[in-house]
């Protein structure tokens, strides 16, 4: 789309990464029953998968916290967690919005 976006496009599936620096979120649309696409949106590899890591890393070390009885630690991860997790709806939500504005706008003037 006028190189705003770079990637894989095929006829079931597709993989757009926006063309920006720094970018570690990518948007995967796949054909579902009625014909139409289901956008998701995810964390490039590697960071996806250092993001699940450090979930299973920041659940260990609250439970043994808490088996401790440090109730802070646990307490400082629940806040970053949903701050973090905010901080990925609010993208995703930006992106897809950004990526629907892009195609329409690119099917406007292919017609």
């Amino acid at each position: 789309m006028n190189g705003f976006y770079n990637g894989y496009v095929g006829t079931e599936k597709f993989e757009l990464m926006r063309n920006r620096f720094p970018n570690n979120h990518r948007l995967i649309g796949t054909v579902n029953d009625t014909g139409n696409y289901d956008l998701k949106f995810v964390f490039k590899s590697p960071m996806n998968i250092l993001a699940k890591v450090l979930l299973v890393l920041g659940i260990l070390i609250s439970i043994i916290s808490l088996i401790k009885g440090n109730w802070i630690l646990p307490i400082v991860f629940i806040i970053f967690g949903v701050i973090m997790f905010a901080d990925f709806k609010l993208k995703e939500k930006k992106e897809i919005n950004l990526f629907t504005d892009k195609l329409l706008e690119f099917h406007k003037t292919d017609n």
